[in-house]
């Protein structure tokens, strides 16, 4: 009878710390499941803040130079002997418009504004070009590291351009057609909610056909002429909302 007394007092107790066992674990449950709904309302809240300068519906507003990057004076060495050779000086203005489709993904137009000038040592002797093109492009903004959005872009452009050839007071105008690619990586980093500063690394190749008079060449020749490399882009972006 003793033993069954003492196994029946083993069984309470057993029960009674086996409820508040239970009852600790059911709060502590019930506590993350609050911390982990609001982490996640948190995630969602300060994503979707995060993320709107570059959600569907919005307009993209980019601008970018490389004034001054590409300018000096060309040096001609043979033997011991160093001299001047030509000075140049390249503008390159190339603003964008284009609409997010979809979160991240603005697609539009882009344009490319340049002027390319030679000056030789020969005070008489100028070489200038000047063009412009149009076309579409895509970026796409990658994901968010605290304000600073890594992208990549494509985009592709036809247009027309002028050279002068000036020596003497006299002037040799040719016109040319132009068709352009370029593929690159960078970011835009916002300062606001809606402006930023944009820097990227891009390779790009231009192509530039020249009609020859048939007194030069054959009648119907083109003569082609093909630039390719990598240039550095910094510029600025604003992002309008719905």
């Amino acid at each position: 009878m003793y033993q069954v007394e003492k196994i029946e007092n083993g069984l309470l107790h057993f029960f009674y710390f086996y409820r508040i066992f239970i009852g600790i674990i059911n709060q502590t449950l019930m506590a993350m499941k609050k911390r982990l709904l609001t982490t996640a309302l948190f995630i969602l809240c300060s994503g979707a803040f995060t993320f709107a300068q570059v959600e569907k519906g919005n307009w993209l507003f980019a601008g970018s130079s490389n004034f001054g990057i590409e300018s000096g004076k060309e040096k001609i060495e043979s033997g011991s002997t160093t001299v001047d050779g030509y000075k140049f000086s390249y503008i390159d203005f190339a603003p964008k418009i284009g609409y997010f489709i979809i979160d991240k993904l603005p697609v539009g137009l882009a344009l490319d504004m340049y002027i390319n000038k030679e000056k030789s040592t020969d005070p008489d002797t100028e070489n200038k070009w000047t063009g412009f093109m149009v076309g579409p492009f895509v970026r796409y903004y990658i994901t968010d590291l605290d304000g600073f959005m890594p992208y990549a872009e494509a985009g592709m452009a036809i247009g027309s351009g002028k050279s002068i050839y000036t020596y003497a007071g006299d002037e040799n105008e040719n016109k040319f057609k132009m068709f352009s690619y370029g593929i690159g990586v960078g970011g835009t980093y916002f300062i606001t909610d809606n402006v930023g500063a944009d820097l990227q690394i891009a390779y790009g190749m231009e192509q530039d056909t020249y009609k020859v008079d048939a007194s030069d060449r054959a009648e119907g020749d083109d003569v082609t002429y093909k630039y390719g490399g990598i240039k550095l882009n910094i510029g600025f972006v604003i992002s309008i909302g719905k």
